[in-house]
């Protein structure tokens, strides 16, 4: 995994996982974190992820302040999971 101080090709400071990293958690874990992971697997930004989940736009799993996506929708939604949509 990168730290926070490799730089990526824009330049800018990389944080947390890549997204290799994240689709692995979205594969062998039942839920994944609403940021970064199901976050950049859809392609959203940090504010629009956390809207989307507000929306339910992103099946979620709400416990006390923690927020936490389904992998299994997820995988459905990205087409890892076999099907098609």
């Amino acid at each position: 995994m990168k730290d926070a101080t490799d730089v990526g090709d824009t330049g800018k400071k990389e944080r947390g996982p890549n997204l290799e990293e994240i689709l692995e958690d979205i594969r062998r874990k039942p839920t994944v974190k609403v940021w970064p992971h199901a976050g950049r697997a859809l392609g959203f930004g940090r504010g629009a992820t956390y809207a989307a989940a507000a929306r339910n736009e992103i099946d979620v799993i709400r416990i006390g302040r923690s927020i936490r996506a389904v992998s299994a929708s997820l995988r459905k939604r990205l087409g890892m999971d076999g099907s098609r949509q």
